[in-house]
This record gives structure tokens, C-alpha cells and sequence, in this order.
């Protein structure tokens, strides 16, 4: 029994129906209410700076971050196996879910799609899509939501649903039918760190004074441009001024000598003005510094490696590529794979229903690293572990004819073999033998 079912169920012997516990929202998504604007999803910081997912994507640094950990994670293809009988698996291509991942709706790729729920399950911690179900029950469709339209609404019955609010007519559109309370079955909620295990805490939330501070820094920094970098001060004289002339003063000065566009003329001072900084400067402030620490704080809060940020001094790049590849691939972006796939392969039935695994591909992330690669492939090959024909596919070299046997190294042996001949009960290696084909014969 679905939980709309089971709800029905729980409402129709007392006289009730499912309105009567829909939240009412009377917003035209497509209006400029207040409810939409970044106000209304943004948290208030102690520096002032309200912080939402459009705010967070203004930091510099955490824009960087972003974009590396969802575009990394939209390369890593999700592929589907069928496991055979003596342990191997077969790449299946041509399944209808294998060509959902491919093409998950209309209008996106497959990695636009993981791109979209990857940054928004790193801003609140929550990724969501509705399965859109053809009349025989089967998915067709995916639709990734803006976690910020999402609420979730927890039934008598301890059932889950989900309110989604559209905004927009495309949107509007591609979810048209589906009802107001959609049932958890019909949308695929994949959750980050959380409190209550229904929702994850939002990145932006936890995260929020760390971020603001680094967009009060750029700020500043900002605005010390806009003054030809030059710090707030006073115009002091011993003689009286009336206001209207202290007025005047003042305006001239901010036309004359502060901006951009004024930076280096020779300020004239009348009536024996002088000149009177009353801020501290960037050096005196250890600005540049802290802006270092700000951004360093933001990596470290979404444990993106220090090397791979744009411009990085970090001393933990001098690794090699590939221990550096393999440390980002191991502590960072297995986890999001972990966390995507056991949710997807519950929510689907992957491996239950359909009878499949699902798996992912990091390949793609180290291709870049020739020399590691052929590396890996040599001692593969000759340690018997892979077919050469193996190599030669993930290089994109033609097969060869004789490279789908596996090698055995001309010093090793089988578990209980002899070299000189065969044991009286039949085990062992023939002498001369160079391959297990030739012992079975």
C-alpha cells in the first residue's frame, strides 16, 4: 500500500479529506512577493550580510568550491550492472533507468542534472527530483526542484510528503498533475548532514557567519576601490567654518579626490585644511590576510583540498597528481557517491526490482594523468589482474586480436603446483606450461 493509501485510509473513517490538512498558500509564484525574493530563504549574520544560495554563490571562494565539487561530481557517469553467476558483471546500456541517467528529462543532460541536485544538496544539504510515472508505474521522467521550493509535511499516519511549490511556467508545466501532497515514493530526497533525519541542515545555515564574513571582506575591499583605496577621514581647520561652507567643503572633496576615476590628483586644501585619516589601513588591518583565512575556512568547511583552488599557496600541492587525485576522490566526492546511491538504489529498487547495481566512474577524474595510468595498466596486466584488450579500451586504442587472455608472470605459479610436472593426483603445472589454457588441455 502507497502511503496516499494508506493516508486515504487513515482520513476516510473520519469524514476527513487531505484539504483539510494541505497547508494554504495563496503566493503567485510568478508574482514579485517577498516570499520569492532571496529575503525570505536568507538568515540574518551578525555582520549584517543576509546569507541564501544566491548571496553564498557571490563569495568568491565559495563559488570556486562550488563549482569544482558539482562539476567533478557531474562527470562521475552513473553506470548500471547485472552481476553473472561466477562473480563478474556486464555493463547494462541499454535499460530504461540506464537511459534515464543518460537523459534524466527534456531539456537537461545527464550532467546537468547531477550538476544542479550536487550544488544544491552542498548549499542545504538537501537534493531533491520527482519521479514523473508513466500509466504502468514505470519512471519516465525526473524533475530536479530548487530545495528552497520544497517543504516537507509529516501525515498523522507518519508518512511523508512533499509540497512543492513551482515557480515559473516551465515548471509549472512538467509538474502539472501531480498532486498537491506528493507521497516520498515519487520523489527521490537525497539528504546531507541532518538532525532529524528527515531534513538535512542547511550548509548556508551552519555556515552562515564564515560566508558573510568573507563577502564582508570583498565588500570592503570593494568599496576601498570605489574611494580610489583611499580610507575615511576628516577635514579639520582651526578657523570657523559656517555649514553651509563645511558643507560645500566636504562635497567638493568627495568629487575632487575620492573614486577611481580620481585616484592620484593633488588634493588643494583653502582656509587651512588638513587632512585626517580615521581608519586604519589594509596593512594595519592584516586584510589580506584574513581574506586568506576566510577562504581557507570556507574549503575546509566543504573539505575541498586546498591545491585545488585557483591561485592556492598551499604546500600540501607538492603531492603527486595521483596521490592528490586519489586523496580528493577518497575523502571527499566518495562520499557524495555513497550518499547518492544508496538513496537511489532504495528509491528505485535498483538492485532489488530490477535485478541490477549501480556504480560509478571515476575514470574520467584521473585520465589526465598519462604517466599514472600506464602505470596502473602495466603492472595490472602483468600481474594478471587485467586483459591487455582492458588497457587498450580505457586508452582508446583498438583492441588486439590475442589481448583478451590474461598474462601470468613467467616466475609465478598456481596455488599447490609443481614446475617440474604433474602430482600423482593430478594437480600441478606441466612442465613448459606457460598458461592455465595450456595446463587444461
Amino acid at each position: 500500500m502507497s502511503s496516499l493509501e494508506k493516508f486515504n485510509a487513515f482520513l476516510a473513517p473520519r469524514g476527513m479529506t487531505r484539504d483539510l490538512f494541505a497547508p494554504k498558500r495563496d503566493i503567485d509564484p510568478s508574482s514579485s512577493d517577498p516570499f520569492w525574493s532571496s529575503g525570505w530563504y536568507a538568515s540574518q549574520t551578525v555582520s549584517g550580510i543576509n546569507v541564501s544560495q544566491v548571496t553564498a554563490l557571490s563569495c568568491p571562494p565559495m563559488l570556486a568550491a562550488i563549482n569544482i565539487l558539482s562539476e567533478d561530481f557531474a562527470k562521475i557517469k552513473w553506470r548500471l550492472y547485472r552481476r553473472r553467476a561466477n562473480g563478474g558483471r556486464d555493463l547494462v546500456a541499454d535499460h530504461w533507468l540506464a537511459k534515464l541517467f543518460k537523459k534524466p528529462n527534456d531539456w537537461q543532460t545527464g550532467f546537468d542534472f547531477r550538476r544542479m541536485l550536487m550544488t544544491q544538496l552542498i548549499l542545504r544539504q538537501n537534493a531533491y527530483f520527482v519521479i514523473i510515472r508513466n500509466a504502468a508505474g514505470r519512471p519516465i521522467k525526473f524533475i530536479p526542484l530548487n530545495s528552497d521550493r520544497v517543504a516537507i509535511w509529516e501525515a498523522p499516519t507518519g508518512d511523508i510528503f512533499y509540497r512543492v511549490t513551482p515557480l515559473g511556467l516551465h515548471e509549472m508545466a512538467e509538474l502539472f498533475g501531480q498532486p498537491f501532497l506528493i507521497p516520498a515514493e515519487d520523489i527521490c530526497h537525497i539528504r546531507g548532514l541532518s538532525l532529524n533525519g528527515l531534513m538535512g541542515s542547511s550548509l548556508i545555515v551552519l555556515g552562515k557567519e564564515a560566508i558573510a564574513l568573507a563577502l564582508a571582506y570583498e565588500q570592503q575591499a570593494a568599496r576601498w576601490m570605489a574611494n580610489g583605496s583611499k580610507p575615511s577621514g576628516v577635514l579639520q581647520t582651526d578657523s570657523k567654518l559656517t555649514p553651509d561652507v563645511a558643507k560645500r567643503l566636504g562635497s567638493d572633496w568627495r568629487d575632487a579626490y575620492t573614486g577611481l576615476q580620481n585616484s592620484g590628483r593633488v588634493a588643494v586644501l583653502e582656509q587651512g585644511l588638513k587632512y585626517q585619516p580615521i581608519a586604519f589601513d589594509a596593512v594595519e588591518m592584516d586584510f589580506l590576510k584574513n581574506r586568506a583565512y576566510q577562504r581557507e575556512e570556507i574549503i575546509g568547511m566543504l573539505r575541498i583540498p586546498s591545491h585545488m583552488m585557483p591561485g592556492s599557496q598551499s604546500k600540501d600541492s607538492k603531492a603527486s597528481v595521483e596521490q592528490n587525485a586519489s586523496d580528493y576522490i577518497n575523502l571527499c566526492l566518495s562520499s557524495y557517491t555513497c550518499c547518492f546511491g544508496e538513496k537511489l538504489d532504495v528509491t528505485l529498487d535498483i538492485e532489488d526490482e530490477l535485478g541490477l547495481e549501480l556504480d560509478f566512474d571515476y575514470s574520467i577524474l584521473t585520465k589526465a594523468d598519462m604517466t599514472s595510468r600506464v602505470a596502473m595498466w602495466t603492472r595490472a596486466v602483468a600481474g594478471g589482474i587485467a586483459k591487455p584488450n582492458q588497457a587498450r579500451n580505457d586508452f582508446d586504442w583498438e583492441p588486439d586480436e590475442s589481448g583478451d587472455k590474461l598474462w601470468m608472470p613467467a616466475n609465478a605459479q598456481w596455488a599447490g603446483s609443481h614446475v617440474c610436472g604433474d602430482l600423482p593426483d593430478g594437480g600441478g603445472r606441466p612442465a613448459g606450461a606457460k598458461n592455465k589454457d595450456e595446463i587444461d588441455q
